[in-house]
């Protein structure tokens, strides 16, 4: 026999459909906090003194990631099996997630112009003490050769029709 189509059923679908989204955004905090982990040796040359907060980020992105994927799959487990406690509990832990990422973003505001005054002051420091000139071979000013040529030829170029 069919299975019936009642309202209940579509938000049952929903419900799983959602919790899938969950696990796959999870799956994506893990692959950013691998990358800013674990490829590390690239952003420490670059920032310097302040990559030590990027890494920071970094864990807190598996943390996050991995608590979402569990959450995910709990929740399309608790849909699927009709379970109230389960459905519950993820109910409850996404609320505490949610309270911490508002306060992540909001000390992040809040503290913005402190952090990107300091930011730039320590770039303007690594560049003058690094770059050696445009037809230098070290690594620092090859990069910032190449970033200033693709980023002053795409703003010139581009906005012209």
């Amino acid at each position: 026999m069919a299975e019936m189509h009642t309202p209940y059923s579509s938000l049952k679908k929903l419900l799983c459909l959602l919790h899938g989204f969950l696990a796959m955004s999870g799956v994506i905090l893990i692959g950013l906090g691998i990358y800013v982990s674990f490829r590390g040796a690239v952003l420490t040359t670059v920032l310097g003194v302040f990559s030590t907060h990027l890494f920071h980020v970094g864990y807190l992105c598996l943390v996050m990631g991995c608590l979402t994927v569990l959450l995910g799959f709990a929740g399309w487990y608790a849909t699927s099996k009709e379970s109230r406690g389960i459905l519950l509990f993820c109910l409850v832990w996404m609320v505490v997630v949610l309270i911490v990422e508002i306060t992540v973003a909001t000390l992040v505001l809040a503290f913005l112009p402190i952090v990107q005054d300091a930011a730039l002051e320590h770039n303007f420091v690594a560049l003058k003490r690094n770059y050696r000139g445009y037809n230098e071979p070290d690594d620092f000013s090859v990069e910032w050769n190449l970033v200033m040529e693709t980023g002053v030829s795409t703003c010139l170029f581009s906005s012209r029709s």
